[in-house]
């Protein structure tokens, strides 16, 4: 007879009890997690379902983070302990992010629970990779979940040559309903190039200052606004060496109103990135009406389409990246055009109302139930 763990591993099986628990940094931290999380929130996935929403990371000292991290093991260790939870739905990263949410995996699975685990970014095979004796563990943590989800059908095949785990998912990320709705805000001789992302090498951003270079002279009013954290002082450096300090705006974190004015004042979206995911900034720019220009790693050439909604180029191609980013800018009707496409793009494939549906038929497919009355759910947890 298979224990109940081994049944939880295999096929879907009705859970006992009726509270699925997210496990995730918090919907205010700054990266694509939150934001996922936010919209989840907006678009009434919580409520819809009773979640109780475990935060396990959050931004600041280490001594809060800690606090945090401790706090999420208490809470999920009780309602473990009291039977409540049904399903466990992760949400983790590489690195940190990763080893912290394998200690809930583990713990969830000594119960007896079904472990969804939603991978995001882009540098997890990387992370696995450079683990070296950690590999078996990392492939332990992956093997032992009821169901793995990915955001591209490209993470996907890289995640089967690497885990034995054969159920494999693949859900996108939902785009915030706010960014359907912005309106572009640009001036007829605009010429803003905008990146989301964290100011780091591996995000190109090097590569960027270097192509904005190149193009410069040929458009008097270009202006390269970079937002995200990161080294700003590093980028300064940087732009000035090029000579380029009076064309770079560093924005910092924008998020909110802030970002949708930034996407609404833009000309083009760029994301020259080494590693990717399915970046959220991307879908939000798509969403928002913007062409963009990205490099061809991670999901990025399953929704970018070189002509149509945007250029495709490779990492590190400073050239191409210059000749793209010089097409866009020189030609309005071609922006007009490739901003249409970008929203379209999205509103079909990226719909919060979609990805949602997906999401609940995960949840259905391990035994749970939407519309969970309030007196079952602890007033204590995090909710949306």
């Amino acid at each position: 007879m298979k224990s109940p763990g081994a049944r939880a591993r295999g096929r879907p099986v009705r859970a006992r009890a009726r509270t699925v628990v997210v496990l995730s940094t918090s919907h205010r931290t700054r990266g694509g997690i939150g934001s996922v999380i936010d919209t989840y929130r907006a678009c009434g996935l919580f409520e819809r379902w009773g979640i109780v929403h475990i935060v396990t990371h959050e931004d600041g000292s280490l001594a809060h983070k800690l606090a945090i991290a401790l706090r999420g093991f208490a809470l999920f260790s009780a309602m473990l302990v009291s039977g409540r939870i049904g399903l466990v739905h992760v949400h983790s990263a590489s690195n940190a992010s990763f080893w912290r949410k394998s200690v809930f995996i583990g713990l969830a699975r000594l119960a007896g629970k079904p472990v969804i685990f939603h991978l995001h970014g882009g540098g997890f095979i990387g992370f696995y990779r450079s683990a070296g004796p950690l590999r078996p563990l990392i492939d332990r943590v992956l093997n032992q979940c009821a169901e793995i989800v990915v955001l591209t059908a490209e993470w996907k095949a890289k995640i089967q040559e690497i885990a034995r785990n054969s159920r494999i998912s693949v859900v996108v990320n939902p785009v915030p309903p706010a960014c359907l709705r912005i309106v572009p805000d640009r001036k007829p001789d605009c010429e803003v190039v905008l990146f989301v992302g964290r100011l780091e090498p591996a995000k190109g951003v090097l590569d960027l200052l270097a192509a904005v270079r190149r193009i410069e002279h040929r458009f008097p009013r270009l202006t390269l606004r970079l937002a995200g954290d990161g080294d700003r002082e590093w980028v300064a450096r940087e732009a000035r060496n090029l000579e380029l300090r009076s064309r770079v705006e560093c924005l910092g974190w924008i998020s909110g109103e802030r970002k949708h004015r930034a996407l609404a004042g833009a000309t083009v979206f760029v994301l020259p990135s080494y590693v990717e995911g399915l970046p959220v900034a991307l879908v939000e720019a798509m969403a928002a009406g913007l062409p963009v220009v990205a490099t061809r790693v991670g999901g990025i050439p399953s929704v970018v389409k070189t002509e149509e909604n945007g250029f495709v180029v490779e990492p590190g191609d400073i050239d191409a990246l210059a000749t793209a980013l010089a097409r866009v800018l020189r030609d309005a009707p071609l922006q007009r055009r490739m901003g249409a496409r970008s929203r379209i793009t999205i509103e079909r494939d990226f719909c919060p109302e979609k990805v949602i549906a997906q999401i609940e038929a995960l949840y259905r497919r391990y035994g749970m139930e939407s519309r969970i009355t309030e007196k079952d759910v602890s007033p204590n947890p995090e909710r949306g």
